[in-house]
């Protein structure tokens, strides 16, 4: 048996669909199970025990350069089609939904197609109003498929695991307790005050091993932020650490407190006590699915969904708030007493 699941991007999306991909394989364990993905989105599966191969897109240099290089792109997309159309598979699914990735589904040579939305000529299920995990688990309930069990998961080499080892013995020499400050999403709209995690960074310097992470391009602005504070305890992880390292960090972590971004699902994924912040965005829809996990949401706050929302309604929710809400977790899940 050959199946086929396309899921491209975000990479909190794909992130949701680690458990699905898990599901199908459990429920045909001698099947051959392709994952079309994006370039950005490799690593999340790249040492995925249920993935016998992928099919990889690079989408966002279609996306971002086409009209630079259109040869490029339209031979590359060529090129995967081609890959895509090389196999005879008996089931399809599309846990995308979107254009960008249901074309490939239409292009699939496959007995069943089943597809996230709404699409002539597919099978699909959509129920936006459910979490998104939960709307996939209604694609995957038209193709026969058990669904008791699809929560995320994210598999650290050793590899990624000994280069985590090796950081924490050189910055956390006395093992203290790790938290995790992931101040940065993709919209601004999503993202706490960066001085009101500096604030907090602070005040659990004494206790707690903090490490601040974020993309090559926040170095500066953390590096600045550190330099104000004078506090040498406190270390910048941003631009060092690949996704599985991160993973690996996360895993060893006694708390997270993000917003709704990526590592919000890498923390739930890898369920690490997590605290997440949300503001525009619908935590019923997109929020950590963990037990571990506490959301916490902005006072009188429309969830508007909107990337450049100038009401900064996220600038309400105040630092001691949150700061009684880490005492507690960092309590319940160490057993230790925060000062």
């Amino acid at each position: 048996m050959k199946i086929l699941v396309i899921k491209q991007t975000s990479l909190g999306d794909v992130l949701h669909s680690t458990g699905h991909v898990r599901a199908i394989k459990h429920t045909w364990p001698s099947s051959e199970l392709i994952l079309l993905t994006a370039t950005s989105s490799v690593d999340i599966y790249r040492h995925s025990p249920w993935v016998d191969k992928m099919i990889v897109v690079d989408r966002y240099r279609v996306k971002h350069g086409w009209y630079r290089e259109p040869a490029w792109a339209w031979r590359h997309m060529v090129e995967v089609m081609r890959q895509v159309r090389s196999h005879q598979f008996d089931l399809a699914f599309d846990l995308q939904g979107l254009a960008k990735s249901v074309v490939f589904l239409y292009g699939a040579r496959a007995r069943r197609k089943f597809v996230k939305g709404r699409w002539p000529g597919l099978t699909g299920f959509r129920k936006p109003e459910l979490h998104a995990i939960e709307e996939m688990d209604g694609v995957l309930k038209l193709g026969g498929i058990e669904v008791a069990d699809t929560s995320m998961e994210l598999t650290t080499s050793e590899a990624e695991n000994d280069v985590v080892a090796s950081l924490l013995r050189e910055q956390n020499p006395d093992g203290l307790p790790v938290v995790i400050l992931s101040p940065f999403s993709r919209w601004p709209s999503k993202d706490w005050p960066f001085d009101y995690f500096l604030q907090i960074a602070d005040h659990l310097s004494s206790q707690y091993k903090v490490f601040i992470t974020g993309a090559p391009d926040r170095q500066q602005q953390i590096a600045a932020g550190l330099m104000q504070l004078q506090n040498t305890a406190i270390v910048s992880l941003a631009g060092r650490l690949n996704l599985l390292e991160f993973a690996a960090l996360v895993k060893r972590a006694q708390l997270m407190l993000t917003g709704d971004s990526f590592p919000m699902h890498v923390a739930a994924a890898c369920h690490t006590p997590l605290i997440a912040l949300f503001g525009p965005t619908d935590e019923s829809r997109v929020g950590p699915r963990s037990p571990m996990s506490r959301v916490i949401r902005a006072p009188d706050c429309s969830r508007c969904d909107r990337r450049d929302c100038q009401r900064k309604c996220l600038n309400r929710i105040l630092p001691a708030t949150i700061e009684t809400v880490m005492v507690e977790s960092l309590s319940t899940y160490s057993g230790s007493e925060y000062q």
